[in-house]
């Protein structure tokens, strides 16, 4: 019984991991992506973010860098959701 309850908080603990990244991405890493004027306070947001963790690549991100968070738009936003539905519902187990 052990055994099968160590996994199920590791699979909640994944869960979790890809949850807090939907909110960490759209709010803080596809900035850069959007017009300056959108959000005003998301572009704060962004200001903070740069100025704490000294990053000054995502207030103006080179051409190549944006290709990068393209990608992370449309390749790992989506996926965030799908991987903790999928970790959450859990799945066979051989057994």
């Amino acid at each position: 019984m052990a055994m099968a309850a160590a996994p199920r908080w590791r699979e909640r603990l994944f869960a979790l991991y890809f949850l807090s990244h939907i909110p960490i991405t759209a709010l803080i890493d596809l900035q850069p992506l959007l017009p300056a004027g959108i959000a005003p306070r998301a572009v704060n947001l962004l200001q903070q973010y740069a100025t704490a963790f000294r990053d000054p690549m995502m207030l103006q991100p080179p051409e190549w860098f944006k290709a990068f968070i393209y990608c992370e738009a449309f390749l790992q936003l989506p996926f965030f959701p799908v991987a903790a539905y999928a970790f959450l519902k859990g799945g066979d187990r051989p057994g």
